[in-house]
């Protein structure tokens, strides 16, 4: 037999009139979930709906509530006996479709699969909910007297005139049998079954649901000792909780769909007249660019006396404790957040804030808080506001991937994603975003993955990243953060930094491998594009691999190199010399070389260089046979092309050539000669 007394009252106000100290947000969010899954301890496949609601109840712990309703042919009076009156009625009032299956905030009017659990709850908490749902429960351990306190703040009008608020209690921890894919478990951790239902089994009706409305509703509820008989169970206080929910009118012979539901705070009280207790204790979740931090303390009033002054200590990482003082009200039985500042260094600290006095008598409560302060990037500008870029890589599953540039006042300066998914196993594609932030702004860089892992490992090497205007990387994030990462930059006045130069490359080694040719190699440097390469000053060609084979040398001669690596900033500074001497005899140079090879060099003009498409040759000498030959850096010969000319020019179609450098062997009955073009 249920043991209660409600009082209700009913205010019309409008949001700026609320007190201070209601337990309801008025501000507009989403629906939260409630999942009723029908179950029984004689069903096999039962366990498995289980963890299907659990894991994704554990992904919105704060959004999704669970709870557990044993009824039907698998649920039966004999040891163990869950079954209650007010869930047999709820399990009536639906058409159940087998076993498990369940409800998503009553959005149906008969149960749906396990599999369809995650999206109808992603839907529900997709849409704005017309009311907020928050409240607490007080219980007196020696009477196991509870006083509940409900309230419900509209925040636009119901599709009803009549909603219902409903308020239930479960029980987590019951250890008893359950069959387990085809075999019976002695000792199953039962968790969220419903024990009882504190209002009407389909909730109590609220009369006034136009926006502005704030309903606040009392109940005194005795707690039963046992649920079930002699095959029931013991109602363990530590281990019970109450939801509160509103659906909107009957149909048929339930109430529903769910608006919106809540998680009630449950506070142990006492019969002291004076007894503070901190619930939880939290960090600001406000944008900052500072190490000054701002500690909220939840404090209850489990005494008799209302609290009226609080002095607190507060440390960090056990140092000397700093003395902080509250005034204002805390009637009994309720909890306000408290405020409080606290610088904390850059790194991971322990803050422990402890109350050492109420009401001017001397108490002591306390807890800690971990608290990691990752610092913030800096960027500078001289302007009223700094553009910086954000550089993502993704990696193949762009779908998964979302990101936002947040404003101090978590208005939404950006967004991107989700992106395309890319074919290969492990490809990857880089997205570059330019975006105006206003100066003396502090900006929060959220990136998350759908899938929880990243924007890495096997599906390609993805990372982003956050540059200045001149190239500066004020953020280096790795792609293996898993569902979220997030960082904190500071914009600020001063002159803009300049972009950090790449290191020059390392380990350069000259090799012979012949008379005509050598082989050059480095160590590969981070975040490089390409490397230039250099004899003496002259470039010899640009090559994104960290190797080359240099052709057409003279034997017997020695070559000296140099390298740079080369990003879209521009070029490092030279490497150390690296040089080899081709094998072999060299030449002697011919006492009177008359028109040879320097003259028919002087006399051979290609223009345009670089080039995009056609490539024009012109001997300045006379001469009767022309034959052209183009090779790439690694002396493989492209095109091949026999002209007569008399001093006019010849051109070459390069448009089929890739981009690079590339080399043109003249040839003509005075000798020949080798010219050097790029190719754009």
């Amino acid at each position: 037999m249920k043991k209660f007394s409600i009082t209700a009252m009913f205010l019309l106000l409008l949001t700026t009139a609320l007190n201070a100290q209601n337990l309801v947000s008025t501000e507009p969010t989403n629906r939260n979930v409630i999942i009723e899954e029908f179950t029984g301890v004689y069903c096999q496949y039962c366990p498995e709906g289980h963890k299907v609601a659990s894991e994704i109840a554990a992904a919105y712990p704060d959004n999704i509530f669970l709870v557990n309703i044993h009824a039907g042919n698998y649920a039966t009076t004999s040891y163990p006996n869950f079954t209650t009156d007010d869930g047999n009625t709820i399990y009536s009032g639906f058409e159940v479709k087998g076993f498990p299956s369940g409800l998503v905030n009553r959005t149906t009017s008969s149960s749906v699969s396990r599999s369809d659990w995650g999206s109808y709850s992603k839907q529900q908490m997709g849409q704005s909910a017309e009311c907020n749902v928050a409240g607490q429960v007080a219980i007196d351990k020696e009477t196991r007297k509870a006083t509940i306190t409900v309230e419900v703040y509209y925040t636009s009008n119901s599709a009803s005139e009549t909603n219902y608020l409903n308020v239930v209690m479960l029980q987590d921890n019951i250890y008893a049998r359950q069959n387990s894919g085809g075999v019976w478990n002695e000792n199953y951790c039962h968790m969220h079954a419903l024990r009882d239902v504190v209002t009407p089994t389909w909730g109590e009706a609220i009369n006034s649901t136009t926006a502005g409305t704030l309903v606040a509703k009392t109940y005194t509820y005795d707690i039963p000792e046992n649920i079930g008989g002699s095959n029931g169970f013991e109602v363990k206080l530590d281990d019970i909780e109450f939801l509160a929910f509103v659906t909107e009118q009957y149909q048929g012979s339930a109430t529903r769909p769910i608006l919106n539901a809540n998680r009630l705070h449950t506070l142990f009280v006492t019969s002291d007249e004076i007894h503070p207790e901190i619930v939880s204790l939290g960090l600001s979740a406000g944008i900052s660019c500072s190490n000054d931090k701002v500690i909220n303390v939840a404090v209850s009033n489990s005494g008799v006396n209302e609290l009226t002054s609080l002095k607190f200590e507060v440390s960090v990482d056990n140092g000397e404790p700093v003395t902080k003082t509250w005034e204002g009200s805390i009637a009994k039985y309720r909890t306000v957040n408290v405020e409080l500042d606290v610088n904390i260094p850059q790194g991971t600290h322990d803050v422990n804030v402890k109350i050492v006095e109420a009401n001017g008598v001397k108490f002591e409560d306390d807890e800690t808080l971990t608290v990691k302060n990752e610092g913030w990037g800096v960027v500078k500008t001289t302007g009223e506001e700094a553009e910086i870029t954000i550089e993502l890589m993704q990696d193949k599953y762009g779908t998964q991937i979302t990101w936002e540039l947040l404003a101090s006042d978590y208005s939404v300066l950006a967004s991107g994603g989700p992106y395309k998914n890319l074919s290969g196993s492990s490809a990857t594609e880089l997205h570059e975003i330019k975006v105006k932030v206003p100066v003396n702004e502090c900006v929060k860089f959220v990136i998350r993955d759908s899938k929880n892992n990243g924007i890495c490992c096997f599906y390609g090497d993805g990372y982003y990243k956050i540059l200045n205007s001149k190239g500066k990387v004020i953020i280096d994030g790795a792609g293996d953060f898993g569902a979220e990462a997030s960082n904190i930059i500071s914009i600020v006045e001063g002159n803009e930094e300049e972009a950090d130069r790449l290191p020059a490359p390392t380990n350069v080694l000259a090799m012979t491998l012949n008379d005509t040719e050598l082989v050059l190699m480095w160590d590969a440097v981070e975040g490089a594009a390409s490397y230039n390469v250099y004899n003496e000053d002259k470039l010899v060609g640009t090559y994104e691999e960290v190797n080359t084979k240099i052709t057409e040398l003279t034997p017997g001669t020695e070559y000296c190199f140099t390298v740079t690596a080369v990003d879209k900033i521009g070029e490092s500074e030279k490497s150390e010399k690296a040089c080899a001497t081709t094998s072999g005899e060299k030449p002697e140079e011919p006492e009177n070389p008359g028109e040879g090879i320097e003259e028919l060099k002087s006399s051979i003009i290609l223009y345009p260089n670089p080039v995009n498409d056609k490539l024009y040759i012109e001997a300045l000498t006379q001469t009767q046979t022309l034959i052209v030959e183009i090779y790439d850096i690694y002396g493989r010969i492209q095109n091949l092309s026999n002209l007569a000319t008399q001093q006019h020019s010849n051109s070459i179609d390069v448009t089929n050539l890739n981009s690079g450098v590339y080399f043109v062997k003249v040839v003509t009955e005075n000798g020949e000669a080798v010219r050097r073009f790029v190719k754009k």
